[in-house]
């Protein structure tokens, strides 16, 4: 479990929950208020990081609506009463938990800090990412190394998109903090994907891409 703050932004960081989903909290520093990136399972390590970060969330602002994402909304609602935030275009939101519907280009806020919400649809249908000044939550859309787990070229090919217009256009100094593993960079990232990008590739390439290796 750690916390990083930069200005009046805190992320506190823990796990791995359940699948090795990370556990997001993130804090205005200068009022308390505070909110959830995801809700993954084993929702008793959530709570301990609540503890650890010594605030109570109000809020979920989910990335997609995977079921290791979402595994502890329910939970995380009844304990901490959290509003869940997030695109109702995500198939798999459990039913009757979204309170506030967000799209491409809105803003929210939690505290006096506020969050860009951008479309990064390819993971899933309407996968969201979080972005404050230099930091970026994008959920399993970019990993250190390559993209997220895509089921077919299409939708690789829909990822790639949204990295490379929506995520390459952030600052290179950008931290990217992905729903599993640890950190990298917009720039590390870039820098990785011209290898893969000056590559020919299978037409049917998909599944577990890496920009080094595949």
């Amino acid at each position: 479990m750690e916390k990083l703050v930069d200005g009046d932004l805190g992320i506190v960081r823990a796990g791995p929950a359940g699948f090795g989903n990370n556990i997001y909290i993130v804090i205005d520093e200068a009022s308390g208020e505070a909110a959830f990136i995801d809700a993954p399972d084993e929702v008793e390590k959530s709570i301990a990081a609540v503890e650890f970060a010594g605030v109570e969330p109000s809020t979920i602002l989910l990335t997609h609506s995977h079921q290791d994402h979402t595994a502890s909304i329910v939970a995380l609602k009844e304990r901490y009463g959290c509003r869940l935030i997030a695109d109702p275009e995500e198939p798999w939101i459990p039913e009757g938990t979204l309170d506030e519907a967000i799209t491409d280009g809105d803003t929210v806020k939690v505290g006096g800090l506020t969050f860009d919400v951008v479309s990064i649809p390819g993971h899933t249908p309407a996968s969201t990412a979080f972005i404050h000044g230099s930091h970026a939550f994008v959920g399993d859309t970019l990993f250190p190394g390559g993209p997220g787990h895509s089921r077919s070229n299409e939708l690789l090919q829909q990822e790639i998109a949204s990295i490379t217009t929506r995520l390459y256009a952030l600052a290179d100094e950008t931290t990217v903090w992905p729903g599993h593993g640890g950190n990298t960079t917009i720039g590390a990232s870039k820098a990785e994907y011209e290898v893969f990008a000056s590559r020919d590739h299978a037409p049917d390439l998909h599944g577990d891409v890496l920009w080094l290796e595949s």
